[in-house]
């Protein structure tokens, strides 16, 4: 899936109840809860920690995608016959379930487990495959139509398969995330998608999923997770439109677009990798003008100065914005210009809007050079790094350069984000 910029959605919170999150594997304990629906479950009739055996439920999923290292799945979906709101409970298997457990869509099933709620979301704990029976086969209940998602309390169709109609997708994040006009989440649980910003969907149809890791729950804490492809009908894919850097980083323009004009500041990069990256930017440069243009369609050389005119969709790599030519996009050289590079000489507390654009930074001095024959990067006192991904340099805790000029890279590994300048030459760290 194309990735595309973080998924930054301004909503209102939304009142549920929740725990520390800890999740209560134990599912020898003692307890009744026999004869008990998932709406009893759902209404506190068996509470966090009690165990309790579900009859005559049907599975409404296929097992949950497999953990990519240990190929177990963690669970899978089960709900009342009569379906409706809190009709649904999720069977989660502490990432235990193999080969060995076959259940189906429509499976009868007896499960034997403990309520466990985890950051929110109420599950059904159970040991291994042993705790769950088939018992017999019977028809799922339609999907519960629910319109566009306009003013619906998702509390109560948590773990239940829904459709939603008339959905676009206003963003995607890094994960490929997707977030609807509905305020939900569209998410991967089952399978991958592929859909694009400003895309929309005639009707989505899966399985509500709640997750809520920060404590401050938001509509996109619940996501409608497609169990087949086929759930996602009538997919209307987005044209590009024209637009600028700015206003894709400043302005959250995303999707297929068209940028024309723009300026190579730094040689073009990846030979190592048979792809081609470029940093680039607005004519006139300054904050918000630069990005990074990406195609994996092998590597070709270009000149700091080249112009261009590119068609690719808005994507962002650890919270690097980029322009992702893919197979339907296009990175055209049309000429030459001189990039201007911007003069920072006030005080920067956010180095975020200054993000890929060519940057020039005076009196600066080397504050630790540890990192420099590992790394390649020394910390300057400006609060940004000295890379060398253009050209190797020598620096030593003190050095000084009256000013140091490149494209201002970025990166968030391990969530420790970095903002890194690049020179071009030693030529761009001025004595």
């Amino acid at each position: 899936m194309v990735a595309l910029l973080l998924l930054n959605a301004c909503l209102d919170p939304v009142q549920k109840d929740s725990t520390d999150g800890t999740d209560s594997g134990d599912t020898s304990g003692g307890g009744g809860g026999g004869g008990v629906t998932i709406q009893d479950i759902r209404a506190g009739a068996v509470g966090d920690g009690e165990t309790v055996s579900l009859t005559g439920v049907l599975v409404s999923s296929p097992l949950t995608r497999a953990d990519a290292d240990s190929g177990k799945s963690d669970g899978f979906f089960v709900q009342d016959p009569a379906g409706g709101e809190n009709s649904g409970l999720y069977v989660w298997s502490q990432g235990q379930f193999g080969t060995e457990l076959t259940v189906q869509e429509g499976d009868e099933v007896t499960v034997n487990g403990q309520i466990s709620d985890f950051y929110g979301w109420l599950e059904l704990a159970v040991g291994d495959a042993s705790a769950i029976q088939v018992t017999g086969s019977g028809t799922l209940p339609e999907p519960t139509n629910l319109g566009d998602g306009a003013g619906v309390d998702w509390d109560k169709w948590e773990s239940v398969p829904v459709t939603l109609t008339n959905q676009t997708l206003v963003d995607v994040n890094d994960f490929g995330t997707g977030l609807l006009s509905s305020g939900l989440s569209l998410d991967d649980g089952f399978v991958f998608n592929e859909y694009d910003c400003r895309g929309s969907y005639a009707s989505t149809t899966g399985i509500i999923f709640f997750h809520d890791y920060d404590g401050s729950v938001t509509t996109d804490d619940w996501s409608i997770n497609d169990r087949t492809t086929d759930e996602l009908a009538g997919y209307t894919a987005p044209e590009a439109i024209d637009t600028t850097i700015r206003e894709i980083r400043q302005d959250g323009v995303c999707g297929p677009v068209r940028v024309t004009g723009v300026i190579a500041t730094a040689p073009s990069y990846g030979e190592d990798k048979d792809r081609t990256y470029v940093f680039i930017q607005d004519a006139g440069g300054g904050e918000y003008s630069g990005i990074v243009a990406f195609s994996p369609a092998g590597y070709t050389a270009y000149d700091v100065g080249t112009t261009f005119t590119i068609e690719g969709s808005v994507s962002s790599y650890y919270g690097l914005a980029e322009l992702y030519v893919g197979d339907t996009g296009s990175l055209t050289a049309t000429g030459d210009a001189e990039p201007t590079a911007s003069v920072i000489t006030d005080p920067v507390t956010d180095w975020m809007p200054w993000q890929s654009a060519l940057v020039t930074i005076p009196d600066v001095t080397v504050a630790d050079a540890s990192t420099l024959t590992t790394y390649g990067t020394v910390l300057t006192d400006k609060g940004v790094y000295v890379d060398n991904l253009f050209t190797l340099y020598d620096a030593e805790d003190g050095t000084h350069w009256s000013s140091i000029t490149g494209p201002l890279n970025y990166t968030s590994y391990d969530n420790v984000p970095q903002f890194l300048v690049e020179p071009r030459t030693t030529d761009d760290l001025k004595e």
